[in-house]
């Protein structure tokens, strides 16, 4: 058998100036950056080295930073029924994001993503698969189309709604994902139903629910007005790259203060940490360890009052705040599905039984306590005390951010934490003083329709019904139809192994088969 071996191209096309102009933009993290497309059919001239030759009005060779084509920014498609060359760059063009026409590494490269049955995207599946005889064999769209509409509806008759299990992604579009909401939630009711990231239709944040946070209340130039920055599983350069060159590079340049809590150091980090200790905080904590850290920094805060007293009296509830008023009482918030009544409620910051009361307590938050279970230096967490604060000086403005590293996992804790610690910081609603994610992808969920949780027959105590875990509804063999959308379901959650396992046993393994040619 030949071995398949990459031989890199070492050129790339000029697009003439007869060529199309599309503009996307680039899907791989939140950011959305700004492309432009050339196009035009293979066999016709391209774009010659002068200004009046190509479609950029540039002379080749170019100068730093002019328009430019990377051998990674070209690629061969099929148009209406023609190959077309495709030269997809960053739009110089843009006002926003990635201003003036920046881009990632993953960026550059999204012309290889174009399907080209002689590059790495032969892979790609250009039809439906039916697992027939044991093999996966190609079939028609109407074909596949009929056999998933005729097993759904046998599932639903034989065994309900909740046997249907819809797991999908919340990304990419309006019209997708409110077509699949609309189809799970209100056709098929189904509770067996979840996004890419989580096991059961809840939120990955809770605490900054809890708080009042939006997960995407910040601006990008939040990040970079903040006078402190705190990063939390993270780093913004490796994986959402144009936040990190366009915002908070500049800004540390300009002299901005950051804390890290990773597990790890990275490019980014150790960028920021080029800029001496005077500017870099690096947390380097054992993993799992984020909320005892962060308590400990509240509690270094508070122990000194240094936290924002005006803040926190003209904005933060206290216990009346919270429970009175329509909309706004524990009774009408969703974390009272998922606990009991009034547990997670304080009396404000301050008071007996107010968050000041509690953090002082907590043996864990003890700042000698916290850094040793950490695994850091307990300076480090007095050192960034004083820098979210001004250490009863002039107050910094100082902005938080997390992502997946931080709370992707056993949440409520630590996203409590960050929460509480960055309210009594001041931050919350105001530029450069915000609390929310970096982001992950592009969001662009639209609601069609509500979750059925009265159909869940998973329960907390009282009468209260939560979201069903799919990945246990599943494994314990309620699941007769998995309908997987954007995602995939074994690998985006915890207990792979499991899952894998288990999906093999009610699939591959089972001994209903599609078998075709029996005489």
């Amino acid at each position: 058998m030949a071995t398949k071996y990459y031989l890199p191209e070492d050129h790339a096309p000029l697009p003439p100036k007869n060529a199309d102009v599309k503009t996307t933009c680039c899907d791989y993290c939140i950011v959305a950056c700004g492309y432009k497309v050339y196009r035009w059919p293979v066999g016709t001239p391209d774009g010659g080295p002068k200004a009046s030759e190509n479609a950029f009005n540039t002379d080749f060779p170019s100068g730093p930073l002019q328009a430019w084509v990377a051998p990674t920014q070209h690629n061969v498609v099929m148009h209406e029924g023609r190959p077309h060359n495709v030269v997809i760059i960053p739009d110089k063009d843009a006002k926003v994001v990635n201003i003036g026409g920046d881009s990632s590494i993953r960026g550059g490269c999204i012309a290889q993503k174009c399907y080209n049955p002689n590059k790495p995207t032969n892979d790609r599946l250009t039809s439906p698969l039916v697992r027939i005889n044991g093999t996966l064999q190609p079939v028609s769209w109407d074909f596949a189309l009929d056999i998933a509409a005729n097993v759904g509806n046998h599932v639903l008759k034989e065994h309900g709604a909740n046997a249907y299990s819809v797991k999908t992604f919340s990304y990419q579009f309006f019209e997708n994902t409110y077509a699949v909401k609309k189809f799970a939630r209100r056709s098929i009711k189904t509770a067996a139903f979840t996004f890419h990231d989580t096991p059961s239709d809840v939120t990955s944040t809770p605490g900054f629910r809890d708080a009042g946070f939006d997960n995407f209340g910040p601006a990008y130039k939040d990040w970079g007005d903040a006078e402190v920055l705190v990063i939390c599983g993270t780093d913004p350069y490796e994986t959402k790259t144009m936040i990190f060159t366009q915002f908070i590079k500049p800004a540390i340049d300009r002299g901005q203060k950051t804390i890290w809590l990773n597990v790890r150091e990275t490019a980014g980090l150790a960028y920021a940490k080029s800029k001496g200790d005077d500017q870099t905080i690096h947390l380097q904590i054992n993993p799992g360890t984020d909320t005892p850290v962060l308590g400990a920094i509240s509690r270094i805060i508070l122990e000194n009052g240094w936290e924002d007293k005006d803040w926190i009296k003209h904005w933060v509830n206290d216990k009346w705040g919270s429970s009175s008023g329509f909309g706004q009482g524990t009774r009408n918030t969703p974390w009272q599905w998922r606990t009991t009544w009034g547990k997670f409620q304080t009396n404000g910051v301050y008071g007996k039984k107010g968050y000041k009361a509690w953090v002082m307590s907590r043996k864990e938050h003890e700042p000698e306590v916290a850094a040793k279970i950490a695994g850091v230096d307990v300076n480090d967490l007095y050192k960034a005390a004083k820098w979210l604060t001004g250490g009863g000086g002039d107050r910094p403005k100082a902005s938080f951010g997390i992502e997946k590293g931080f709370y992707w996992s056993n949440n409520t804790g630590n996203t409590n934490a960050i929460s509480s610690l960055a309210t009594i910081c001041g931050a919350g609603g105001r530029p450069g003083q915000m609390v929310g994610r970096f982001g992950g992808h592009q969001r662009g969920g639209a609601g069609g329709g509500s979750y059925p949780r009265n159909r869940s027959p998973e329960k907390v105590p009282g009468r209260r019904r939560r979201s069903l875990d799919t990945d246990r509804w599943l494994y314990s063999g309620h699941t007769r139809m998995a309908h997987v959308i954007g995602t995939t379901w074994i690998q985006a959650m915890a207990g792979a192994n499991g899952l894998h396992a288990k999906f093999e046993e009610l699939t591959t393994n089972n001994p209903n088969q599609v078998l075709l040619g029996q005489g």
